[in-house]
């Protein structure tokens, strides 16, 4: 058996002790790394699940409802004082307010609509106003509703309230 002086017994405790040192210090470095790992693991799968819930959120928020605009499409009537009155809206956003029976239209106009809103820009006719008018609006398949929020033209606004019927559906 080999002895030991007392520096050499030194060195060879300091070699085991930074040996375990280092033995220590790599399994902390794994376990912090496994760790992170995990975490890493647990936030993908955190932001994969978020990201799903928000697509089926807006994916079933959006079930069922369709485009206003594309339902204001086609004739809507309505009867006030004995005089049928036609209100046509078509894909460009543009509108045509006719008196039947008198052969000519009575307002061209063209629209916007945010959310529940609707804001009228008449454009040319008899009848045709020089500022705009907003209504809120309610549209079924047979049957459009329109309630003054903003309009300085009483006959614009007279005209519009009120419920107008699918052409068509009403005869």
């Amino acid at each position: 058996m080999e002895c030991f002086t007392g520096s050499e017994f030194n060195n060879f405790r300091q070699g085991l002790r930074l040996g375990r040192f280092i033995r220590n210090f790599n399994f902390a470095f794994k376990e912090i790394i496994d760790h992170k790992s995990t975490v890493m693991k647990s936030n993908n799968l955190t932001r994969t699940l978020l990201a799903a819930a928000a697509f089926c959120f807006s994916a079933f928020s959006c079930f069922g409802q369709q485009d206003p605009a594309g339902m204001l499409a086609g004739t809507w009537v309505k009867v006030i004082e004995m005089q049928t009155i036609q209100l046509s809206f078509t894909s460009d956003n543009k509108t045509e307010v006719e008196f039947t029976g008198d052969d000519v239209v009575d307002v061209y106009s063209s629209y916007e609509i945010s959310r529940n809103r609707i804001t009228f820009n008449d454009e040319a006719g008899d009848f045709a106003a020089d500022v705009p008018g907003v209504y809120e609006f309610k549209v079924t398949d047979t049957s459009l509703s329109f309630t003054t929020v903003n309009d300085p033209v009483e006959g614009r606004s007279m005209l519009l309230e009120g419920t107008w019927s699918k052409r068509g559906e009403q005869e």
